[in-house]
């Protein structure tokens, strides 16, 4: 990558601080606080905008250590109650579980066999879709599939899940499930820019990284604010702290009101 393309954190430190006026001017923020706002940066971003966060599939497999916790539980401190541990520990990146699939095949109304609703629906019609409107076919279709959502009850579970606990909680029967099959969850992750190195030349990114370290930057001259230099210059951290806060909350806007998803997106 070029410059003004990083492809690294050190990459983005670096043009982040030439974005401020390193090395014609000293830039008062020690390499631990930069890392830690880069990183703050990085979670924001893949919290909030949609090209930080992507939707994947991972494959669980069930085993007898697994099912024979489900059974168990977990007494609550301070008090006489307990709480089941019905639950699979996510990975560290997750940020909405959408769907959980513990079986998948066919079922009585989603095609997958000569014998089901939709495959006879369309096996006896299809000669009305050669002359007229489909609309017919696709209301159908989209009511059988709703009704199999309902009552399908094997592809649909009840799910509890929270970001900071990180564990999806699996309220249904485990005995249902053999050693050796596997549980679908289809969720949101955030991407990972040491992974996809890209995501470093965001223009979003760049620009709220290069933000937190001008506030960070005036908080810290703010502590020595009025302070006369040799050479006359007069330090003035409040206003560098102050132009890093507006810069930080006009970017924030921009991101919730151009780059977030719609909040009924990720269900967790």
């Amino acid at each position: 990558m070029s410059a003004t393309r990083p492809a690294s954190a050190t990459e983005l430190k670096n043009y982040c601080l030439r974005r401020l006026g390193y090395p014609a001017i000293d830039i008062n923020v020690c390499d631990e606080q930069l890392d830690d706002l880069i990183q703050e940066a990085i979670y924001h971003w893949q919290e909030f905008h949609y090209e930080g966060s992507s939707q994947n599939f991972v494959r669980i497999e069930v085993t007898e250590a697994m099912k024979t916790a489900a059974s168990s539980s977990s007494a609550i401190s301070g008090t006489n109650w307990s709480k089941l541990d019905n639950y699979i520990d996510m990975p560290p990146n997750t940020l909405g579980i959408n769907h959980v699939y513990t079986s998948v095949g066919p079922s009585s109304v989603v095609p997958g066999n000569i014998f089901n609703i939709k495959y006879q629906i369309f096996l006896n019609d299809i000669y009305n879709f050669t002359h007229g409107q489909i609309l017919h076919y696709y209301m159908t279709s989209q009511y059988l599939e709703t009704l199999d959502w309902v009552t399908n009850s094997s592809q649909n579970r009840r799910v509890r899940w929270t970001i900071h606990e990180n564990r999806l909680h699996l309220d249904f029967d485990w005995t249902e499930l053999q050693v050796g099959q596997y549980i679908l969850v289809d969720g949101s992750f955030g991407v990972d820019p040491e992974v996809h190195t890209g995501a470093y030349n965001n223009e979003w990114l760049k620009g709220y990284t290069e933000a937190l370290f001008q506030q960070q930057w005036g908080q810290n001259l703010s502590k020595y604010d009025g302070v006369q230099m040799l050479g006359g210059v007069t330090l003035n951290g409040r206003q560098i702290l102050e132009d890093g806060r507006n810069k930080k909350e006009v970017l924030i806007q921009e991101l919730h009101s151009r780059y977030e998803l719609p909040p009924m997106d990720l269900v967790g």
